[in-house]
């Protein structure tokens, strides 16, 4: 009976001793992917995510930051896209697309110790995505800011809202989605990303026309959801063979977020074709102008139902 107690014992002190071993081990794989995020947490506005409508808003944060930084950097991604402004300067954004990756901005010649700003402007055709910051300070991955439940949440547009936020009744605190590892998301690698240039000129169209075309829609028929051709008109923008970003402006205000959808084509064949890929731009409440995130290459821009104008920035 003693014998057999005793080799339950070891039994059991090995069992513990191989799951500690495995433990660490993993923990030491892990942590480089736990350095990244640091305590960072995915963020959302508040938003029921299976009602599929369209969402923008804006994530703000005013902070302090040590006097004895080696650096600032921020490292962020946003899902489907963002904008990153800080100190009133915008600094980047992209579509997230398949780059599962955290983009790293150094900062360092804009921090400032004492009333630092953030703005990261967020935009989703169905409501559903998520953001996730932190402002790194020392090679060790220093995370002086994160993405948490103290950042604010603006849904409607203020000309001056890279200065200081709105009035607290206009603010709400963000939902907070989780820690990496999550969903489709997982563990995030970092890239160094590109500074934004400030805009040198603003090109108008060379021409303007309207055509008549279509894009595909869903339609419940009988209980059966088919796609279907819906006719729409769209307002076409030439600006010859160019790269560069594209600037949107409503020729109305709207008093709650609105999606414009938008072909970028090369070909004047292309404008007609019902299939292929059309961007949506997601304006916030009260938000006139959208800077495109993304530099593309391509001749016209064609703006469906004619609800907004064109302009390119270089």
């Amino acid at each position: 009976m003693r014998n057999q107690v005793r080799r339950l014992t070891l039994i059991a002190a090995a069992a513990v001793l191989i799951t500690f071993s495995l433990s660490r081990l993993w923990l030491l794989y892990a942590h480089k992917f736990y350095d990244i995020t640091g305590r960072a947490q995915w963020i959302w506005a508040p938003h029921q995510l299976s009602r599929n409508m369209p969402v923008a808003f804006f994530a703000t944060r005013e902070f302090n930051l040590p006097p004895n930084r080696y650096f600032t950097r921020i490292k962020i991604a946003g899902d489907p896209e963002y904008t990153l402004w800080f100190n009133g300067t915008e600094i980047g954004g992209r579509k997230l697309g398949d780059a599962r990756a955290l983009d790293v901005y150094d900062v360092t010649d804009i921090a400032r110790t004492s009333a630092n700003r953030m703005v990261i402007g967020v935009r989703s055709g169905d409501g559903v995505g998520g953001i996730i910051a932190s402002v790194d300070i020392a090679p060790d991955y220093q995370n002086v800011i994160v993405t948490d439940g103290s950042w604010h949440i603006v849904r409607r547009w203020i000309d001056d809202l890279m200065v200081h936020d709105p009035e607290p009744q206009a603010m709400t605190r963000p939902m907070l989605l989780g820690r990496p590892p999550l969903g489709r998301w997982n563990y995030l690698g970092r890239q160094d990303a590109k500074r934004a240039e400030a805009p040198h000129r603003v090109i108008a169209p060379r021409a303007a026309f309207d055509i008549k075309t279509a894009l595909p829609a869903v339609e419940v028929r009988g209980g059966v959801a088919i796609t279907v051709s819906q006719r729409k008109r769209a307002t076409v923008f030439d600006f010859s063979p160019i790269t560069a970003r594209t600037r949107l402006t409503l020729r109305y205000v709207s008093g709650a977020e609105h999606v414009v959808n938008v072909r970028f084509a090369n070909e004047r064949s292309e404008l007609f074709a019902i299939e292929g890929p059309v961007e949506q731009f997601v304006f916030a409440e009260g938000e006139r102008t959208i800077l495109d995130p993304v530099e593309r290459r391509f001749r016209y821009v064609s703006v469906y139902g004619g609800e907004a104008t064109a302009e390119v920035v270089q």
